[in-house]
């Protein structure tokens, strides 16, 4: 802690470069999101909300393979496997903005 705040001192700066360059690469990592279609985000919207494929699928108006498809890649801009991890993804990056 006493070198931090003596390199702070010094103009340095007191991460491990390393750190540093994850930090500041996590700020200007674009945002999952903008690669989603307004369709894409609906259906992550109403995924967030609970719903399962099939009334998703109802409420839109289109197939569950359709849903499923979007899904899919939701599930790879998000860099999540499955519902619960983009619902939870979804439920802190909110949080956030």
């Amino acid at each position: 802690m006493a070198e931090g705040i003596r390199a702070a001192a010094r103009g340095e700066s007191p991460l491990d470069p390393r750190a540093a360059r994850t930090i500041l690469d996590a700020r200007t990592a674009p945002d999952p999101l903008a690669g989603l279609s307004p369709r894409e985000r609906e259906v992550l919207d109403l995924l967030v909300e609970g719903l399962p494929n099939k009334l998703i699928a109802r409420r839109l108006e289109i197939s569950e393979k359709t849903v499923k498809s979007h899904l899919t890649k939701v599930f790879r801009e998000l860099r999540v496997t499955d519902r619960t991890q983009a619902a939870l993804w979804m439920e802190r990056h909110r949080a956030e903005r």
